[in-house]
């Protein structure tokens, strides 16, 4: 029990800390971020402080039904973020941020955290919350700088896998995003399950064609016609209706 204990305590303190490096690389140097970019940023700071002061008891949803609520609530964060920005200049905005990334660095280094919390888009476990946070964050990065912190990218392929087994269980298919992740998933049709060996079924993405298929920026067609995804096995090919993953704005 304490060693599941400490695996869960290390994989909170993993998840937080790929937070913070990419929220840190996105606000410093000052003038990176677009006035929407420093409208979404404080969006999500000013949500994460406001969920981690409310603990819950109820059961938490899984993260793939948490990241299925933040789409369909992607309007209104859009709405809710014009109403941040206002007619701020991004120099005012970014100046409104700084204090605001500091109090969430300090309140994710207060414990004990709670395990559940009452986010805004329903019950979830404070990981579950954390990962989906990271996923914007990087998301955020990769649209605004074009490149994201690799810790942060680490965790935000790594939930996005985990999304895909909860959606998809089974040992049909291998999906492989090197040097980040490797998971089995079940196929849409009938099909044997993997358990030793090479796998019958297996898919491969380069990263960036992994996360841009999951949120949706590019087309299964055009990202094997790329040479950056590639696939193999009868069943294999049924992993493109499980894409995109969730949908960000």
């Amino acid at each position: 029990m304490e060693d599941l204990v400490e695996r869960a305590h290390r994989s909170m303190a993993r998840i937080y800390a790929a937070l913070l490096s990419q929220l840190d690389a996105l606000v410093a140097p000052p003038g990176q971020l677009s006035r929407y970019g420093l409208g979404r940023l404080m969006h999500l700071v000013n949500d994460t402080l406001v969920t981690l002061d409310s603990p819950a008891v109820s059961t938490p949803m899984s993260l793939s039904d948490h990241l299925l609520e933040r789409s369909r609530a992607a309007d209104d964060v859009a709405e809710k973020v014009s109403g941040i920005m206002g007619d701020e200049t991004a120099a005012t905005l970014a100046r409104q941020l700084e204090p605001l990334t500091c109090e969430l660095s300090d309140a994710l280094s207060r414990l004990p955290l709670p395990d559940t919390v009452a986010s805004r888009f329903g019950t979830v476990r404070l990981t579950d919350y954390l990962r989906a946070n990271v996923i914007m964050v990087v998301d955020l990065a990769l649209e605004e700088l074009a490149t994201a912190e690799r810790a942060a990218m680490t965790e935000s392929v790594r939930a996005l896998t985990q999304v895909l087994t909860e959606r998809y269980p089974g040992r049909t298919i291998e999906v492989r995003i090197p040097p980040y992740a490797a998971v089995q998933v079940g196929a849409l049709s009938a099909g044997p399950s993997h358990t030793r060996g090479t796998p019958p079924n297996v898919v491969e993405f380069a990263p960036e064609t992994f996360w841009e298929l999951a949120t949706g920026r590019q087309s299964w067609q055009r990202a094997a016609a790329s040479g950056t995804l590639t696939f193999s096995g009868v069943h294999a090919g049924e992993t493109a209706r499980m894409f995109p993953i969730v949908k960000i704005r």
